[in-house]
């Protein structure tokens, strides 16, 4: 008390010590109402003391007191306030009442003096919705629009913010923003929140059509997540005086063209069912004076192109109507409708004729009069049939048409009867057909014809007779002749069409001249250029993204994980079974001619990338051993940088060649043309923007419909395989590290000749039970490593999210390490408060659709340009450039340079999102509105997102884990994210301990998610010698992989050995045959499990015998009984046969008798034949 009372009457006596021009406190900030506040200051940690004052009277107590690290003063007392280690101010709870001056002062010791700094604390509050909102208007959209006759004048006002926010009205067009006449009234109740109200005249507009407003919030302190609100005026009345009938077929996706004179401003696509009703907006597009372009849609199921093209995805009856579109440019305005009439093929898809068979011409013995019945089935709309002579033959004629029409299930069914007379007989054929009578209302083209052999008395007859029979002979004869004749003229049709469209890379072309440089030295400078491209990108490999001075080269860290392929023959269906590949060079080494084509699919951080570079890396340096030597020509392209881009000579010249090359697309297209050999590889096709663009080179290349010679590598993600992927070609799947991979990147790329400390790096992992499943993929093991080699004294984790926090504070303090105390105190808040951060990335990842790339202009505009460009400097936002190629109406000029931005991995995204569902989880009080926001949310694709959440606001970890029990089979990932609460070790391992002391099964009926829970479960336990009485593996084994030694279940999920599991019992259906190889993998992950006792099978045909080979010595030392659990025979391991044991077991199987019958089940009978073999008939029971 003696020291406090000293420090105060310092402050008393030194008023000449009172000001500071040091920024250790900024001197105005700005504090939530309602959240745990901290007024910033950055004191050094040996200073003497700290006071803070909540008034800037200094005759007044201290509310908070901080002398030699002891904490006092009523405000700390009574739980208002409390004081981190460098001297900031923690609000618990702020209140209206912390608006206003805070004094602290910094004691720097008992004797020497103080320095003080007056802070401006402001409250603030943010409204909800935290943008402007237009009167009328939705909430949830980013455009509005409006008829003008239901608008008499403009309105939007921000309710119950702090401050006020003042709001203006502003017209924008596609050259500025112009202010219009705004009366802003602001209005409070009790002076804590203000409501700002902003109305103005409808302004003149230039466009007979629409106009665009803004309603812009213009305020220094952030506290709108959207700054600005926008409405569209519609001016226009629409009268259809003219439209265009489109058909198309019901679920075929179908684009609507939007036609235009001049590139427009503002594009806007309505609808109406028919011509009386009132017309609803579906989607827009703007373009404006900043080059931001904004699109939003109104209804599900439609998309809006970048050409102002709107396409109806999966078209069903409901979207039958007009759709118009309405441009408007800063030259005119151009209004047109299109009528989407919706079509369904019928079934069969041609016109029946009783008493014909569609598989042979018909020629139907009729007399003279009859009747004649066609018909249509399941078409839509409908449709008139008629009878008629074929080619005006007067020899029939048709009278008394009945048509009936059944309409069932929304298509119709159309029969037609007509009575056919033939007037004269005559030499010619009696050709009729039935058909769809041509209409506007419909673009069916189909028809049936068929002979009347119509029946005569006496020499007529037998005259007709032969008539008929020549015609006949005619037919057959001339008919085949004719078809190979189309058929001919259509090949060479589709030949000469297909030249005309590959052009210059058609290597049968005809020879244009090139200038001065014959081909061959036009392909030396060409490949010159692409390995000095190729040098820097493979010489630039970050394993610590924040440490951007320690570059590898490729070769110096790349290690090869888990590889599987399945190879897919023209015609040949696949079994769906993965085959191991011990080496990349497996993928070009079998000895073809020609270059193989090849998808390498992978989730992110598997090395997909880092693979495609080490492909470049061998063909630049010829590497010795590798397949890739003697290729001629090797082109590398990222994908996510070709948006736009239809040329891949074009895409070569722009990412690949220098500025100033001498190479033109003409003659890049004749180099890969003629070259030998070319191999292509096209890295993230997932990432690709024109995947539904089918006229790219890039996907004419992937169908094989150009550059049919050359090889390609294709990377993707899984769940993004191209859908018309020319045959003949391998999938490669890239499994992740197992324990051998982690070991060889440890030796190889960061301890070189240092066993200790690799052995250290591998028990640091051990001691971290929780990190199995991320460590398996390469980016996080390789992260872990480096970090764990830089840091002897890393921690370790008690959960996943404590990991994940430990990595993202190595990436601001390795920062930090390089700045003065003053930069570091200035960037200090944004590793501290990131949340427009966190709810860009929670927006991104909802929904199917996700969008997790953003255009840099608008990240700066969202989060500032501070706090970016600090989050790219450090390596967790990812800047990259691409070109767009932009199409009319959104842009003018051809061709743009963006810099678009992610995230260094999608984890780290979801990193930042679980930031916000955990903030969204403990303010909303009821779990039904959670629940609805959860639902955009995969559990199995973003479970890291539910466990970081947990993790990070132990308080959400209720709700979220009531969310998760609710799903189907949540229970057991419900407990992974309680783990993550609970941080510590041992409170885990106890966790673990309960679950698994009964048994664990996991069952093929189990979803993905249950199955991943149970699996990253048993590890804990495997790596902690937790035991495991029993593991059921019921009808969802799929084979052992050798390489990884782990287990592959049918639903793609790897169970690796579980080291103290006593008991495996293998459950399948009776009838299933196990073949011999499966027998010997369970064996083989048996040999895993070092605890294992007892391998069972329960149910299963098994074969009599394996070779002894096959099995591992060691499960014979450990004596492993291997056992039918139904039958009760066990495997001689030593022989690799069956034997049938003990008296008791042969008398219950004998006790009637032994009958082996044809109607013996398989099972029943292999029993029999086993229990003859191992025992004398003197043993049988007679």
């Amino acid at each position: 008390m003696g020291k406090i009372l000293a420090a105060i009457m310092l402050v008393v006596l030194t008023p000449a010590a009172i000001c500071s021009n040091i920024t250790e406190c900024d001197l105005e900030q700005y504090l939530e109402i309602g959240n745990q506040g901290i007024v910033r200051c950055s004191f050094p940690l040996d200073v003497y003391g700290i006071l803070w004052h909540d008034t800037t009277e200094y005759d007044v107590p201290a509310v908070l007191t901080y002398i030699e690290k002891n904490k006092g003063g009523e405000g700390y007392t009574s739980g208002e306030f409390d004081i981190e280690q460098d001297g900031s101010l923690i609000i618990h709870n702020v209140t209206l009442r912390h608006d206003r001056w805070f004094v602290a002062t910094k004691i720097i010791s008992s004797s020497v003096g103080i320095v003080t700094y007056d802070i401006r604390v402001k409250t603030t509050v943010t409204p909800t919705p935290s943008h402007p909102l237009i009167a009328n208007c939705s909430a949830k959209k980013n455009i509005c629009v409006k008829p003008r006759a239901e608008l008499s004048t403009l309105s939007c006002s921000v309710r119950d913010a702090r401050p006020f926010i003042p709001l203006r009205w502003l017209k924008r067009t596609s050259n500025a923003d112009t202010s219009i006449n705004t009366i802003q009234n602001v209005t409070s109740e009790d002076n804590a929140t203000w409501a700002t109200l902003s109305t103005a005249p409808i302004p003149l507009s230039n466009s007979s059509l629409l106009l665009l407003l803004v309603c812009e919030a213009d305020s220094e302190v952030l506290v709108l997540d959207q700054t600005e609100a926008m409405i569209i005026v519609d001016n226009s009345c629409l009268e259809y005086t003219g439209f265009t009938r489109m058909y198309t077929e019901r679920h075929v996706s179908t684009k609507i063209p939007c036609r235009y004179r001049n590139e427009p401003n503002m594009i806007i696509w309505k609808y109406s069912s028919d011509l009386q009703s009132m017309p609803s907006v579906i989607a827009t597009a703007i373009n404006n004076w900043m080059n931001n372009i904004i699109t939003d849609h109104y209804e599900d199921g439609y998309h809006l192109n970048a050409d102002g093209s709107l396409v109806i995805q999966r078209p069903s009856l409901k979207n039958e109507g007009f759709y118009t579109c309405m441009s408007v440019s800063d030259e005119d305005d151009y209004i047109q409708t299109h009528e989407v009439v919706i079509f369904i093929n019928p079934v069969p898809p041609y016109l029946m004729v009783d008493g014909c068979s569609h598989a042979q011409y018909c020629i139907l013995d009729v007399q003279r009069e009859g009747n004649l019945t066609c018909s249509v089935l399941g078409i839509r709309p409908e449709v008139q049939l008629e009878w008629r002579a074929h080619e005006g033959n007067r020899a029939v004629l048709f009278s008394h048409d009945r048509q009936r029409v059944e309409f069932i299930d929304d298509v119709y069914n159309v029969y037609l009867t007509s009575i056919f007379e033939v007037e004269s007989y005559t030499d010619e054929r009696l050709i009729v057909e039935c058909r769809i009578k041509p209409s506007d209302k419909h673009s069916f083209e189909l028809s049936s014809r068929l002979d009347l052999f119509a029946a005569m008395g006496g020499d007529d007859a037998l005259t007709e007779d032969v008539s008929g029979l020549w015609w006949i002979s005619i037919i057959v004869v001339a008919l085949p002749l004719v078809i190979i004749t189309i058929a001919v003229a259509l090949r060479a049709f589709n030949v000469r069409r297909l030249a005309e469209r590959a052009g210059k890379l058609s290597s049968i072309r005809v020879e244009e001249e090139i200038a001065m440089l014959p081909t061959e030295d036009l392909e030396s400078i060409f490949v010159e250029q692409l390995k000095h491209k190729y040098s820097i990108l493979y010489d630039q490999v970050q394993p610590i993204p924040y440490i951007k001075e320690r570059m590898y080269c490729v070769d110096k860290v790349f290690v090869e994980g888990g590889i599987e392929y399945q190879y897919l023959a023209r015609n040949v269906v696949s079994s769906g079974k993965w085959s191991q590949m011990h080496s990349y060079y497996e993928i070009f080494s079998e000895g073809d001619s020609v270059l193989k084509r090849c998808i390498i699919e992978g989730e992110p951080g598997y090395g997909k990338s880092t693979l495609a570079l080490q492909l470049i890396y061998d063909w630049c340096n010829e590497v010795e051993g590798s397949p890739l030597k003697d290729v001629g020509v090797l082109v590398f392209l990222r994908l996510r940088q070709l948006g736009g881009t239809k040329s891949i000579a074009g895409a070569i010249k722009r990412f690949l060649l220098p500025r100033d090359t001498c190479l033109t697309e003409d003659e890049i297209n004749d180099i890969l043309g003629k070259s030998s050999s070319v191999l292509v590889v096209l890295d993230g096709y997932d990432e690709y923007p024109d995947q539904e663009d089918p006229d790219t080179d890039i996907s004419l290349i992937i169908r094989k419909d150009i550059l049919q010679h050359a090889g390609l590598v294709l990377t993707t993600r899984s769940s993004f395989l191209p859908g018309d992927f020319a045959s003949e070609n391998i999938r490669i799947k890239l499994a992740g590290f197992d324990n051998s991979a982690r070991d060889k990147y440890i030796r190889k790329a960061v301890v070189g000749d240092e066993i200790e400390e690799g052995n250290r790096i591998l028990q640091e992992l051990q001691k971290n039970p929780v990190l199995g499943d991320l460590c398996q993929v390469p980016l996080f093991f390789v992260m872990f490593a480096h970090m764990t080699h830089e840091n002897e004294g890393i921690e370790t984790f008690g959960s996943v999210t404590g990991f994940f926090r430990y990595m993202i504070s190595c990436f601001h303090s390795h920062l930090w390490n390089k700045l003065s105390d003053e930069e570091v105190r200035a960037i200090d808040v944004y590793e501290q408060h990131h949340g427009r951060l966190d709810e860009i990335a929670f927006t991104g990842l909802k929904g199917k659709n996700q969008h997790i790339v953003w255009s840099r202009n608008y990240l700066i505009r969202k989060l500032g340009d501070g706090f970016y460009r600090h989050y790219v400097r450090i390596g967790i936002l990812v800047e990259e450039e691409v070109i767009k190629i932009n199409s009319p109406p959104l842009q003018s000029k051809h061709f743009k340079n963006e810099t678009e931005v992610h995230f260094y991995h999608k984890l780290f995204c979801e990193w930042y999102a679980a930031h916000h569902f955990a903030k969204i989880a403990t303010v909303f009080p009821y779990s039904l509105l959670l629940r609805r926001i959860a639902k955009d949310l995969d559990p199995y694709d973003l479970q890291h997102v539910y466990r970081f959440a947990c993790g990070i606001k132990g308080a959400s970890t209720e709700k979220i884990v009531s969310i998760l029990r609710a799903k189907e089979d949540g229970d057991k990932f419900a407990i992974l994210c309680t783990l993550e609460r609970d941080g510590s070790t041992d409170n885990i391992l106890e966790v673990v301990r309960n679950i698994v002391s009964s048994g664990v099964t996991i069952d093929a009926r189990y979803s993905r998610l249950l199955q991943r829970s149970t699996v990253q479960l048993l590890e804990i336990a495997s790596k902690n010698e937790i035991p495991v009485p029993s593991l059921e593996l019921h009808e969802c084994i799929d084979k052992f992989d050798v390489t990884t030694k782990c287990m592959v279940l049918k639903s793609g999920i790897s169970l690796p050995g579980v080291s103290s599991v006593v008991k495996l019992n293998i459950a399948e259906a009776e009838d299933v045959q196990i073949p011999e190889t499966k027998l010997i993998q369970v064996l083989a992950f048996a040999q895993e499990c070092t605890h294992m006792q007892k391998v069972s099978f329960d149910g299963g045909i098994l074969p009599m015998s394996i070779p002894v080979e096959d099995i591992n010595p060691t499960l014979i030392t450990r004596n492993v009984e291997v056992i039918h659990s139904r039958l009760g025979y066990h495997m001689i391991l030593s022989l690799g046969q069956w034997g049938v044991f003990g008296k008791s077991i042969v008398h219950k199987l004998c006790t009637d008798g032994i009958t082996i019958g044809k109607d013996t089940p398989l099972i029943e009978q292999q029993a029999m034949i086993l229990l003859l073999q191992n025992h004398p008939m003197r043993e049988v029971p007679r």
